[in-house]
């Protein structure tokens, strides 16, 4: 789900004191002198205790009741959230459920070709790339009884265990000769399927990875279906560069990471990140300089709590991700995370 353009949806279509109700919020009143709302927490008697601004971006104060953790800018979505005790995504499909629209629904469907040409133009000035525009679609579920259900040693050697490759539903695709990595959206809906070359040693007319069931990586947060709780309860989730390294700390018992898909945090990975409410590490592989993390770092909002790890004791060897090795990855766990901001 695109969250500006939902934002964007309710202030045009007059969804707020709609969804305000929703929550069980009570006392709702418009002020025209300002252009706000106030009303009450489902569980309070302040009727001035949460305002709620009429404009595009629905900024919203709670002045009883601290629904984030961190000093970042709240919302609409965030007021949802704290209200119903929901998950970011959880509290995005209860917002989509009440205005009537589906999770998935692209809002370019609904879009005059004029407005098309404006919003190319606008996402030329932002810098926007044609990959994150693109669109997260589900898939059928039975796309899967398309690969075998078999573990494999190459992964083991990894470090990533035969259970955790259960857990994460790693097959096998005769059709192409590849392990199978099933993609699912914050949600747990099936939205891809990536593979992995059978053999260690790729050869150069090979992909090492590659979609076998296309998907919008740009949306995704590999593993947060899964690991979302584990997030919430320790306040921390690890960022990672490849799908292999989540599995491979589920496989150590750190249930708190996600992958980015590479080294490029995009625009919808950081909203999500910074809507999980949790402080923020940065697990980049060994190749990744400290400009580079922190260039990464200063593209996220101000008032979200920054991390990241970073190999001071040169025990990485080149190109190597912290998480490769269970024992490197809890020596720097231990010793080498640092605080950004």
């Amino acid at each position: 789900m695109d969250v500006k353009a939902l934002k964007n949806y309710i202030f045009e279509n007059d969804c707020v004191e709609q969804i305000l109700e929703s929550v069980n919020c009570h006392h709702i009143k418009y002020h025209y002198t300002g252009g706000y709302w106030t009303c009450c927490n489902y569980d309070g008697d302040n009727p001035k205790a949460v305002v709620l601004y009429d404009n595009e971006y629905l900024t919203c104060v709670n002045y009883t009741r601290q629904m984030i953790k961190g000093t970042r800018q709240t919302d609409i979505i965030d007021l949802v959230c704290y209200n119903k005790d929901l998950s970011f995504p959880q509290g995005v499909k209860h917002i989509c459920e009440v205005v009537g629209l589906s999770y998935y629904h692209n809002f370019e469907d609904d879009m005059p070709e004029s407005f098309k040409i404006l919003k190319l133009l606008d996402d030329m000035k932002t810098g926007e790339t044609d990959e994150e525009k693109e669109v997260l679609v589900p898939i059928s579920e039975s796309v899967l009884s398309y690969y075998q259900p078999y573990v494999n040693e190459l992964f083991c050697e990894d470090n990533i265990s035969f259970e955790t490759q259960k857990e994460f539903e790693v097959g096998f695709d005769p059709n192409s000769n590849r392990y199978t990595i099933p993609i699912r959206s914050e949600l747990g809906d099936l939205v891809g399927v990536k593979g992995r070359y059978f053999y260690r040693n790729v050869p150069d007319c090979k992909s090492k990875y590659l979609y076998i069931e296309p998907c919008a990586k740009s949306m995704i947060l590999y593993g947060l279906h899964k690991t979302i709780d584990q997030i919430k309860s320790t306040g921390r989730v690890y960022v990672v560069e490849a799908e292999k390294a989540v599995m491979q700390l589920w496989s150590y018992g750190y249930m708190n990471s996600v992958s980015c898909g590479g080294k490029i945090i995009t625009a919808h990975q950081r909203d999500l990140l910074v809507r999980l409410g949790a402080d923020i590490v940065l697990c980049f592989d060994k190749d990744v300089t400290k400009a580079d993390i922190e260039e990464t770092a200063n593209l996220f909002p101000d008032g979200v709590p920054i991390f990241y790890m970073y190999d001071e004791d040169n025990i990485l060897e080149e190109k190597e991700s912290p998480s490769d090795n269970p024992s490197k990855w809890r020596r720097m766990v231990d010793n080498n995370i640092y605080k950004l901001r």
